[in-house]
């Protein structure tokens, strides 16, 4: 059920509100209540997405698959000249709780460049002055010690892993969330 606003709650509020005529109340009051009807339908709207979503992946991922491979082909072009293929889905992630793990592993089987380093330092307020001296100060001394993040971006860990499974090389799934599917391709023909 959706949250009403009336005028007749705003003016019993304190403050401003009690100085406003009614017809600037019930103006505020319509504004307010559009909002709140407006969140509404975005929600609903976003759980319908959701839900289009799963059942396009079912779709994609076992459904067509499943009838193609029934039907003894993995490619086919429609009568508007989509063409429509099912290739395998590899996808893969680091855990949180396993990236120190999935960084070593990188490291000793030589894939260690693909880990990007970020150092940084946090300031104070009233600190300006020496955030700019910062950068002369570290090029001089090194004794510093400023916050360094390791990370591995999605895309580059999914290409690089997704390239030695295709080479026959295999990475442990605990680390890197591995797995494949397949997924149905479809690209639209001209009209």
């Amino acid at each position: 059920m959706a949250n009403v606003i009336d005028f007749d709650e705003l003016k019993q509020d304190a403050g401003d509100l009690k100085k406003l005529q009614d017809d600037d109340l019930t103006g505020l009051s319509k504004l307010i209540q559009r909002q709140l009807d407006l969140d509404s339908e975005i929600e609903n709207m976003e759980e319908t997405l959701k839900d289009l979503k799963r059942e396009r992946d079912t779709l994609s991922g076992e459904t067509i698959p499943t009838k193609m491979q029934e039907l003894g082909i993995n490619e086919t072009t429609m009568k508007d000249g989509s063409k429509v293929t099912v290739k395998e889905g590899f996808h893969c992630r680091i855990p949180k709780d396993k990236i120190e793990e999935a960084h070593i592993y990188l490291r000793n089987n030589d894939l260690g460049d693909i880990i990007k380093n970020q150092v940084s330092t946090s300031f104070g307020t009233g600190e300006d002055n020496m955030a700019g001296d910062l950068a002369g100060y570290i090029e001089q001394n090194y004794g510093i010690t400023p916050e360094v993040k390791e990370s591995v971006h999605p895309s580059t860990l999914k290409a690089t892993l997704k390239k030695r499974h295709e080479e026959g090389l295999t990475d442990p799934d605990d680390l890197f969330g591995i797995f494949i599917r397949p997924e149905t391709k479809i690209i639209k023909g001209k009209k």
